[in-house]
């Protein structure tokens, strides 16, 4: 059939119906109204039956308990029968419109004008969508009903459970006039009832005196205006409202207030519907507002507001202004976060009646307790979200009541609540099926048999903690994996401070778990290597892992875990001693790593952290990285790290000496308030600016680098060149052995006028100034033995006992495998001899991995100005001791060897000799390197060195004058009111402990510098100031601080 046929069709049933308006009617009465009948029919016939078996729990009601569930019946059917007859009402107002239109109509004659059959017909089906709705309503109604009565039955099985049991509760079944308060007739009244499409006004029905058609269609209907603007008040308000939603400026949408009263109304729900409040100006003027009696105001602002977050303006909320909040019913989402001055009470006043609530979030607040949980429990059967940290007075009553009243509960925390245990899990379980989110954190009463139901019955299961839960053990996953198949829906596992848990969990919950993304075992203490093997199963899917104070892990664990899962984002080893740099180069290959935590893992070193930052390049991803107590770092790697991660928000340096110093801690943040007096010496953590500010700062000292650089040739070469060393016809390697030998000759003065840097770890039979740097060469002198340099064997046996040697254990002599067997390292010696030569290799790896960290220091300490040089001449003094008693030893077992004249002994030794001369050359010559280029840094410092050593002097000449002299209490008096004058005399007196006179002669150095032997500069006195606070801090970095 063709479109022209089909409009005419139209046309001339729509004829019909205006010759025989009985015709609509009819239909109304017959289809419509038979509808309406047989709903209200079915309705009234199911609940006109009793609510609820009374004879089953009679012996457990009183009779006034029966009697009042009776009258509940009674009016709760009268509530019913009125709903259902006002719903009826309206159906017939429709109909009778519909008539009334249709007669006037007919009696206007203009049957045969084909656009105005078009708009009636367009009219009718508009009326007829009217009367649908209606059944629509009654629907809603019946849904509404049943809701109703299910939430009855179910709160009079509660009450009557808790009389059986002997509860002191409330007679909650007898408070009904709240149930039959939820049957609001305001909720069925259709959006059709107050649009009613008319015709014509009435005084247009009664004229007949027009006789143009196109007269009487202007007056019956709209026409389409001429005008190509689009008529905004035809636009439908729901249209509207988008349109304006879209509007991204408040300012832009505020100045269209006052186009009409409607386009007002919509802006103000827009504007209420999430209030911006961040600042304490916002939040101000919003409070003036509500305050305000809604008979005051044009609209009623608290049925607007949908959502209301106070955690920016946490600190100026308080109980009275939280109160101006009641009465919003339609509020969906309250987020309290931090609100540290907001009580129970004002909370529960807010949450009462609000049947749309879908989220409550109370993190922080402290005094919480049950009027809360029994509001949502009563008024809040909506809610998704419910969020206490602090849930410590909550009673068990009122735990049972919530988590057996909300059944849309997808995300639930309840914390720190001793009386949760098994049966509330359970009863969660039951009557909270959905449930995805749940935390439990700090609820020691739980046991295993608890967690078993939780998890059997909630497979939608996507986040679980309970932490610092002794009770939990092994048992729940061995269980778990003979009932059930997966967890397939399981993202994130918490179990921090459970301290029975082990390695056969992890294994177990890998297995039913193969998409986990999140691990959290903190303090796990009997978790290894084992868990992080396990876990390497998971591949691409773990991106968060956390084995804080876990102290069996080991690099090994780390390098199957990052090798197998390359899209982790999250690493946490604080206190996990073991770790070395080898795990650093293992973070390297983590491409999407954004934290790394390591605090007190103190085997860290520059080296390790440089070797990383290479690895990882430039525009590196890390957002916040934790290396506090790691006190072997210096500035040079941390001025590395920030140039490689521009986006780096949060670096924590918390007693690591070479930061602790007043030009680099005034970028760091404040200590917490609750930090002690020694605590607040070592903090030291920069964030967001902080962070912006320090990167500038190290800029400023340090020579701009591509890349961290550790060659510590290539910066003597530089330093040569740089000044213009090299003579005429002279090359590099000359002038360097030149430069060399001239430096030897004045180590003596240069070391002597840093006197004061000397580490009081040093032995007083020994200092670094006794160190012959002219005879370096000579420290290793075993390989100079004449007997097994002309020991000679034919290169087929060389060959033969030279593969004999495990040469694994040559490269890592530390890797775990060689605890349990001693490797071949001299190829068919003695046992004894194996045995010693085995230490020695070992002994030899400890000294090489020594000496880089050294050279990797010195080269630190080459870029960045007044860095500290006493830990670095000890270090040097340390390891020429370390390597004079290596070379002894060496010595020793090659006399004995020769001694013995045992020939398996000697071929195996001369072996061993071959493999390692090249690998003590080279050791050698690192070391060599690196204290050329830290006596070079000396000699250029020497000014300022020797004005800081004769600093000292004059302060113990002080201190012996001190002791015989005790009166000088004016003096103190004098002293102090000084440093109070002295902004950095009060920062060196707070980093230090100085007797008066020492304090003395630095405020005459500060005050005027020319006070000290030949005048010190400004940058001399900082350092005089910075080897103070280095020694004082070296006392306190062992403060723990979590």
């Amino acid at each position: 059939m063709s479109m022209h046929q089909s409009e005419e069709n139209r046309d001339v049933d729509m004829v019909d119906v205006i010759n025989n308006p009985s015709t609509i009617v009819h239909t109304l009465n017959n289809d419509a109204r038979h509808d309406h009948m047989e709903e209200a029919k079915e309705l009234l016939l199911h609940y006109n039956q009793p609510l609820i078996d009374i004879s089953l729990y009679a012996p457990y009601l009183t009779e006034s308990d029966i009697e009042n569930i009776k009258l509940f019946q009674s009016a709760f059917d009268e509530k019913i029968k009125l709903c259902f007859e006002t719903i009826d009402n309206r159906r017939k107002e429709k109909i009778e419109q519909i008539e009334q239109h249709q007669m006037m109509l007919m009696s206007m004659g203009y049957i045969n004008n084909p656009d105005l059959i078009h708009r009636i017909n367009v009219l009718q089906k508009i009326s007829l969508r009217a009367m649908e709705t209606e059944t629509v309503a009654l629907q809603k109604l019946r849904v509404k009903i049943a809701d109703i009565v299910n939430d009855f039955k179910g709160h009079l099985e509660v009450y009557i459970r808790a009389r059986r049991e002997n509860h002191q509760i409330e007679n909650f079944p007898l408070q009904h006039q709240s149930y039959l308060n939820r049957l609001d007739m305001n909720e069925f009244v259709m959006p059709f009832e107050n649009t009613e499409p008319q015709l014509m006004p009435t005084n247009v029905y009664q004229s007949k005196t027009t006789t143009n058609d196109d007269q009487v269609l202007q007056q019956l209907f709209l026409r389409k205006s001429n005008n190509s603007t689009f008529p905004l008040h035809k636009l439908p308000s729901e249209i509207l409202h988008l349109v304006l939603d879209k509007l991204t400026s408040k300012s832009e949408i505020v100045n269209l207030l006052t186009v009409c009263k409607l386009w007002a109304l919509i802006i103000v729900k827009i504007l209420y519907y999430r209030p911006h409040i961040n600042k304490k100006s916002q939040l101000d003027l919003f409070l003036r507002t509500m305050k305000l009696d809604s008979k005051d105001t044009m609209f009623n602002y608290r049925l607007m507001i949908k959502r209301l977050n106070f955690s920016f303006v946490g600190d100026y909320l308080y109980d009275d202004y939280l109160y101006y909040f009641v009465g919003c019913f339609n509020l969906e989402r309250l987020t309290l976060v931090f609100c540290k001055h907001i009580t129970s009470r004002p909370v529960a006043a807010v949450l009462t009646g609000c049947k749309y609530l879908q989220s409550v979030d109370i993190t922080g607040i402290k005094e919480i307790y049950d009027d809360v949980f029994l509001t949502l429990a009563d008024s809040c059967k909506r809610v998704q979200g419910f969020y206490v940290p602090s849930a410590g007075n909550i009673s068990f009553y009122a735990l049972q009541m919530f988590t057996s009243s909300v059944p849309m509960l997808k995300r639930v925390k309840i914390t720190s609540n001793t009386l949760m245990d098994d049966k509330l899990l359970e009863i969660m379980a039951d009557k909270c099926p959905i449930l995805v989110e749940v935390d439990i954190t700090n609820s020691v009463n739980v046991t295993d048999k608890g967690l078993i139901k939780l998890f059997l019955k909630l497979n939608q299961l996507r986040e679980f903690r309970i932490t610092h839960n002794s009770k939990i053990t092994d048992r729940v996953f061995l269980e778990l994996v003979k009932k059930l198949q997966q967890l397939p829906a399981l993202r994130l596992v918490d179990f921090s401070s459970c301290e029975n848990i082990t390695d056969r969990t992890i294994e177990k919950l890998v297995d039913l778990s193969p998409k986990l993304r999140n691990i959290f075992l903190g303090k796990c203490s009997r978790v290894t290597d084992a868990s992080l093997f396990n876990l390497a199963r998971l591949g691409k899917n773990l991106q968060t892992v956390h084995f804080g104070h876990c102290f069996n892990i080991t690099d090994q664990g780390v390098r199957v875990l990052v090798q197998s899962c390359p899209r982790i984002q999250y690493v946490d080893f604080a206190c996990c001693t073991n770790l070395t740099n080898r795990t650093l180069y293992e973070l390297a290959d983590l491409v999407k790593l954004k934290r790394i935590g390591l605090v007190k893992c103190s085997q860290m070193t520059d080296e390790g952290l440089l070797n990383m930052i290479s690895l990882r390049g430039r525009n590196d991803g890390l957002e916040r990285v934790h290396l506090s107590y790691c006190s072997n770092l210096t500035i040079y790697p941390i001025y590395e790290l920030l140039m490689a991660c521009p986006k780096l928000s949060h670096l924590s340096l918390t007693a690591v000496p070479s930061f602790l110093r007043p030009d680099i801690t005034a970028f760091c943040r404040p200590a917490p308030h609750d930090f002690s007096e020694n605590q607040r010496q070592i903090f030291c953590v920069f964030s967001g600016k902080g962070v912006h500010k320090l990167r500038h700062y190290l800029m400023s000292l340090t020579t701009p680098t591509n890349g961290p650089q550790t060659d510590i040739d290539e910066i003597l070469a530089k330093y040569i060149v740089a000044n213009n060393i090299i003579q005429q016809n002279e090359n590099l390697e000359t002038a360097i052995n030149r430069v060399i030998h001239n430096l030897n000759q004045d180590s003596a003065a240069i070391l002597a006028a840093t006197g004061i840097n000397q580490g009081s770890e040093i032995s007083n039979d020994f200092t670094f100034q006794n160190i012959d740097f002219e005879r370096l060469d000579d420290i290793f002198n075993a390989f100079n033995d004449q007997f097994f340099n002309s020991y000679s064997i034919i290169p087929e046996h060389i060959e033969h006992l030279q593969s004999k040697i495990d040469r694994r254990f040559i490269e890592d002599p530390f890797n775990e495998s060689f605890e349990e067997r001693e490797p071949v390292v001299v190829p068919h010696g003695s046992r004894e001899i194996n045995s010693e030569m085995y230490h020695i290799v070992r002994k030899f790896h400890e000294i090489d991995e020594r000496i880089d960290d050294f050279e990797v220091n010195v080269a630190s300490l080459a870029r960045v100005q007044f860095q500290f040089t006493g830990f670095l001449l000890h270090e040097m003094t340390q390891l020429y001791l370390q390597m004079i008693e290596l070379n002894r030893q060496l010595s020793e077992v090659q006399n004995r060897v020769k001694i013995s004249n045992n020939e398996k002994d000697i071929k195996g030794l001369f072996v061993w000799r071959m493999m390692f001369h090249n690998k003590f050359s080279k050791l050698l010559q690192k070391y060599k390197i690196s204290t050329v280029v830290l006596r070079i840094y000396l000699k250029d410092s020497i000014t300022f060195l020797t004005r800081q050593r004769e600093w000292a002097i004059e302060m113990e000449n002080m201190n012996f004058v001190n002791a015989s002299n005790s009166n000088n209490v004016t003096e103190n008096n004098n002293v102090t009111d000084d440093i109070r004058q002295s902004p950095l005399l009060r920062q060196l007196v707070g980093r230090a402990s100085l007797t008066p006179d020492q304090i003395r002669l630095i405020q005459r150095s500060i005050l005027n510098p020319s006070n000290l032997r030949g005048g010190a500069t400004t940058n001399q006195i900082r350092g005089i100031q910075e080897n103070v606070n280095e020694s004082q801090t070296d006392e306190r970095s062992g403060t723990p601080v979590d």
